[in-house]
């Protein structure tokens, strides 16, 4: 099970680590640190691989490449069928 928390430093208190006992209950978890007002787009394409993947989906939306279009109707029809899984 993976969950992301964005929460304020300042909301942290008893309550919040109360609820992350009763959520995981006695299992060992793992709490990675990030600053949510860091720059997402050099987070990214620090990576090498996710670098390259990036900049091949660019250039595909550039040749107009392995684009799926719909309407806004056809959206909302699949939205819902997801919220119903």
């Amino acid at each position: 099970m993976e969950t992301t928390f964005r929460i304020k430093t300042s909301d942290m208190d008893k309550k919040f680590l109360d609820m992350l006992k009763k959520l995981f209950k006695k299992k060992e978890i793992e709490i990675t640190i990030t600053d949510a007002d860091a720059d997402e787009t050099s987070q990214l394409l620090s990576d090498s691989k996710n670098r390259t993947h990036l900049i091949e989906a660019i250039e595909e939306v550039k040749r107009n490449k392995n684009l799926v279009s719909f309407s806004g109707d056809e959206f909302e029809k699949y939205s819902k069928s997801l919220l119903k899984k």
